[in-house]
């Protein structure tokens, strides 16, 4: 199992139509969002006019969640007739949507959100989990997964794998990959606020 941690100096930021997106960590290594040669992605994006469209992005699956503000996002499915309309979701908070890259979005509202991308036969979980000052949970990581990143939101805490202890600060990235382990133990020194991506085949 390879152990990465990648603080706020190791993410790239680029600007959109709608705002800034900052990429978090790309697999392969080598590969380029912009080529579209990815296996998987995961980025932190702020939608910072009121109304905007999202870049399309054929044969790629996408999660997104809201990390502070709320949008409504509205996606149409082009190969469908008529109106097209696959689905409308409002999200706040912590909540997450579901859908095909290739989709025609555009968001209504403003927001800082998180963003999993994936191709081919990769699939992801995408995930919010708590933790109060002085508490610990256990992880447990299913079988089918390879690769599991946490993005601390807020806070402060520890995380404790084959009995070795690792710190995240704010905005921090632990990337666990080729796993061999199924669980692991987190421990919070205040309130924080955790973001789980699982990625598996």
């Amino acid at each position: 199992m390879l152990i990465t941690i990648l603080q706020a100096d190791d993410f790239v930021t680029s600007n959109w139509s709608g705002g800034s997106t900052t990429q978090l960590y790309i697999s392969p290594a080598n590969a380029s969002y912009a080529e579209r040669n990815f296996d998987f992605r995961i980025s932190s994006a702020k939608v910072e006019v009121p109304e905007s469209t999202f870049t399309v992005l054929p044969n790629v699956n996408r999660k997104l969640m809201v990390l502070e503000g709320e949008i409504t996002l509205n996606h149409k499915n082009p190969v469908c007739t008529g109106t097209g309309e696959q689905h409308s979701k409002t999200l706040q908070k912590y909540e997450v949507d579901t859908f095909n890259g290739d989709w025609k979005t555009t968001a209504i509202g403003t927001c800082t959100d998180f963003n999993v991308m994936t191709t081919g036969n990769q699939t992801s979980e995408l995930s919010h989990m708590q933790l109060l000052a002085n508490h610990y949970k256990t992880l447990i990581v299913e079988e089918n997964y390879h690769t599991v990143c946490l993005y601390l939101h807020s806070g402060s805490i520890y995380v404790e794998i084959n009995n070795k202890l690792y710190n995240l600060k704010k905005e921090s990235l632990l990337i666990l990959s080729n796993i061999n382990i199924f669980s692991f133990h987190l421990q919070a020194h205040k309130r924080s606020e955790l973001i789980i991506s699982k990625i598996g085949n």
